[in-house]
């Protein structure tokens, strides 16, 4: 019988700022807290349960051994709910 080889892939890692849509890629395993390019916050509080929303992900396989995954800001609190933030049309924010 033979024994599998563990699987090996590239995973690169994102930040996209969820104002002014810039990507980033931080160096390390922490995500920045500020965005370089406009200064919003990448950290999101719900004002309703007062808890930390994590960041969200998605994936995108471009080749079959590498993985880039794209992080951003939550929109929606994972525990209650709640709308975390605005369209960058109500908030004034402009190219």
């Amino acid at each position: 019988m033979e024994k599998k080889k563990p699987v090996k892939y590239r995973l690169t890692r994102d930040v996209q700022c969820g104002v002014c849509g810039s990507l980033m890629r931080p160096e390390g395993e922490e995500f920045p807290k500020f965005c370089p390019c406009c200064g919003a916050g990448m950290e999101r509080y719900c004002l309703r349960c007062q808890q930390k929303a994590p960041m969200y992900f998605e994936e995108w396989w471009p080749e079959e051994d590498e993985c880039v995954r794209t992080y951003s800001p939550a929109k929606r609190c994972s525990h209650c709910n709640a709308i975390l933030e605005r369209p960058a049309e109500e908030s004034g924010y402009q190219h």
